[in-house]
């Protein structure tokens, strides 16, 4: 069998596509709009997704990394203090905090669910230690009731980055809802878009909801005081804040915002029907144990963001790498390797946030392949995958 008699499976640069009706009703809103920069449809998105997520308030921003910039800022950290960080994710969860000038703790992962645990945050503490940040990685939530616990007992402030498990449910609260500062993610790789970019940052406290839109449009604000004309002294304030921190243009447009609001809509549908691909895939490979998937435990609803595993070849001489170049050569399936501990990457390692001991990061890293995955796959597409997956894998075997 040669790659060229197969059609390539591939992960797509959209996950999400709008429907025909949300195309015209965004073309709407780009025609009849009265600004395409922050307006009513921003405000609205605001207002359905606080309520969604089960929050006093939330704020629309550029991407999930003004999110994350926001909450490092809310934080208060500072030179001297610490923050707990998996190590395992993408960059962005962590560049945010490190720009503070605060030291990174990268924290290990449990090898099941392959989540920051309570176990590992409760290790790493010190009298240092402000914050912690939780990632719901691949679309799992991680132990918040545990995590929680620890955080309070320690006061410490606990920020959720979800930009991969936007909707899913913990407890029956969603991801988001828990702890002091949500961070979602609207990138086209993401179970819901708004047009390429776009993000979100959820608050326990509402005055931090103020605080954050003063730093998001470069301070700008409505006078606190009736003004005699109008114009005068400008149409707008600029305020500080919060002492010492200058503000930044982390907006959201209008169409960006209006998009978000269609695909809030059906989100639940969304993630119930990547639940069902999910099923489907993992159940054409249970004869495979070398090849396991996340462990999800009660209580704890997986959105699907991706389709990551390990595999664990040893016994037959092999390691992700010999599956990986197989599935592609022979069965034109391009699965990929994601999130570098980011300790051992070069950014991290230069501003000598290299040192750390992660041996569940570190084997799962190791041994994990990540497969094509997006909202609304065929379930033919699904069963080719999965059966070029079996072939590959009893090829291994041999």
């Amino acid at each position: 069998m040669e790659t060229a008699e197969l059609d390539k499976i591939e992960m797509p640069g959209v996950q999400t596509r709008l429907t025909s009706e949300e195309e015209q009703m965004l073309l709407k809103v780009l025609r009849e709009g009265n600004s395409l920069a922050t307006g009513p449809e921003g405000e609205a998105f605001e207002r359905e997704f606080a309520g969604f997520i089960g929050c006093p308030d939330a704020v629309a921003v550029s991407s999930c990394s003004a999110a994350l910039e926001l909450s490092a800022i809310l934080s208060g950290l500072e030179s001297g203090s610490e923050v707990i960080i998996p190590a395992h994710t993408f960059c962005a969860t962590a560049v945010p905090f490190g720009r503070t000038g605060a030291t990174i703790r990268w924290a290990d992962i449990d090898p099941d669910t392959r989540l920051i645990s309570a176990a590992s945050i409760r290790s790493l503490i010190t009298e240092r230690t402000r914050v912690v940040v939780i990632v719901h990685l691949y679309g799992l939530p991680a132990d918040m009731d545990g995590i929680m616990a620890v955080a309070d007992e320690h006061d410490l402030i606990v920020i959720e980055d979800c930009a991969q498990a936007p909707g899913a449910h913990y407890n029956g609260r969603r991801t988001g809802s828990i702890g002091h500062f949500g961070c979602f993610s609207f990138h086209s790789h993401k179970n819901m878009t708004t047009l390429g970019e776009g993000g979100m940052l959820t608050v326990r406290n509402p005055a931090d909801g103020v605080t954050a839109r003063q730093l998001r449009w470069m301070g700008n604000w409505p006078f606190a005081h009736e003004r005699e004309d109008y114009w005068r002294p400008a149409m707008s304030n600029i305020v500080e804040a919060l002492p010492g921190k200058w503000p930044a243009n982390f907006c959201m447009g209008e169409p960006n915002a209006a998009v978000g609001r269609l695909l809030l809509q059906r989100l639940d549908a969304i993630n119930a029907n990547r639940q069902a691909q999910a099923t489907r895939f993992k159940g054409g490979l249970t004869d495979f144990p070398e090849l396991s998937f996340q462990a999800v435990p009660a209580g704890c609803e997986h959105v699907y963001h991706l389709m990551a595993a390990r595999y664990d070849g040893e016994v037959y001489g092999r390691n992700h790498d010999d599956l990986i170049g197989l599935l592609y050569e022979k069965y034109a399936v391009k699965a990929l390797v994601q999130y570098w501990p980011l300790n051992r990457s070069q950014l991290f390692q230069h501003f000598d946030f290299g040192d750390a001991n992660l041996p569940a990061t570190d084997f799962y890293y190791d041994n994990m392949i990540s497969f094509p995955w997006f909202s609304e796959m065929p379930e033919s597409l699904i069963d080719d995958m999965a059966d070029r997956t079996r072939q590959a894998l009893t090829e291994l075997r041999s």
